[in-house]
């Protein structure tokens, strides 16, 4: 397992909404550039095996997802991935499996099985929930960097968010797995 690997699988199995131990607080991700974006020349299409557009987003469906260096159980395991609700990018599907990109932007392969539809984000650094699409609105909840929410609607510069049992507004800049999966930086 890579160092950025095993560092981004411990913030997120820790981050929390709300904080997360100081221990393994931080400011901010920094994995270069924390965007989503599809592979390089890839338009969206169609995919043959699910009906679904590719790239799209989804979110890991169990706490222990192993991603793999080919779309079978026959290939290796490059890591394992220990969040539920992370967020991803689908960027190429065969018949059972998904290949995959992370907020680091590493890529492996998933079986269907093991992801969701569900759309979450993941706080690219440490801020606050509000009550309302507001700055001025009351401040309900407090997050590390890494922490998983789940989505609601985004309007402007706001995405209604719920975490924890609470729900309310975050600030679109503060989050990873909204923006729409373009070609890659530098790609036009």
């Amino acid at each position: 397992m890579s160092e950025k690997r095993t560092r981004l699988v411990t913030l997120l199995a820790v981050a929390q909404i709300f904080g997360a131990a100081a221990a393994y607080a931080q400011d901010q991700l920094t994995p270069g550039s924390f965007k989503a974006y599809a592979p390089e020349a890839m338009e969206p299409r169609m995919s043959d095996f699910s009906g679904k557009p590719v790239p799209r987003y989804a979110s890991l469906r169990h706490d222990m997802v192993n991603g793999r260096a080919g779309p079978s159980l026959d290939y290796p395991i490059r890591w394992t991935y220990e969040r539920a609700g992370l967020p991803v990018v689908i960027v190429r599907e065969s018949q059972d499996w998904r290949k995959i990109r992370d907020p680091l932007g590493d890529e492996v392969w998933v079986n269907k099985s093991q992801l969701a539809a569900e759309r979450t984000a993941i706080t690219t650094d440490t801020g606050a929930m509000f009550r309302d699409a507001n700055p001025r609105s009351e401040r309900i909840a407090r997050f590390a960097a890494g922490a998983v929410v789940s989505l609601g609607d985004c309007t402007g510069t706001w995405c209604q968010a719920t975490a924890e049992g609470r729900e309310g507004w975050i600030r679109r800049a503060q989050l990873w797995g909204i923006d729409p999966l373009t070609s890659a930086p530098g790609n036009h």
